[in-house]
């Protein structure tokens, strides 16, 4: 029997996410208000993958809003009406690795939630507001995870 495919989220430490935030997402503005999620994929992990995790929370956060996800950093979102499209296009290229992408997702005039991958490609880091991320996107993670065959663990 061969090991379990393992997700892991780690709670960040409150104002963590804003120090972590690359200079491209600073400028866009992270509210001081958000609190933040390290997921950490399995070394398994496939592209596809994780674009469908991705793809997942992204539609499991924005049920019964109304939002647009904007591309940040390095994404070649030109055309496109969605960021999100460009931003799974990222996932493990050359830009994805380097940290110089992220994606932001906006609800009227406000921020609700921004995502970006870590320097060296393993870490997803997501921000948004406690109660999105404890009743939203790690139940979201728990779903596709149960989906993937991959065991999550909180910390």
């Amino acid at each position: 029997m061969s090991d379990p495919v393992e997700v892991i989220v780690f709670r960040d430490e409150p104002g963590e996410f804003a120090e972590m935030a690359p200079d491209f997402v600073a400028r866009a503005g992270v509210p001081p208000t958000f609190e933040s999620l390290t997921v950490q994929w399995p070394e398994a992990a496939g592209i596809e993958e994780k674009r469908r995790l991705l793809r997942f929370v992204a539609t499991a956060t924005g049920e019964g809003r109304s939002r647009v996800a904007r591309s940040l950093g390095k994404l070649d979102a030109e055309g496109e009406a969605d960021g999100l499209t460009s931003f799974l296009r990222a996932v493990d290229g050359d830009s994805w690795w380097l940290g110089d992408v992220a994606i932001k997702f906006d609800t009227g005039e406000s921020t609700e939630m921004i995502w970006f991958p870590g320097g060296d490609g393993v870490f997803l880091y997501i921000g948004a507001a406690a109660s999105l991320l404890d009743f939203t996107v790690i139940p979201a993670i728990h779903e596709i995870a149960i989906v993937l065959d991959w065991q999550l663990t909180v910390q």
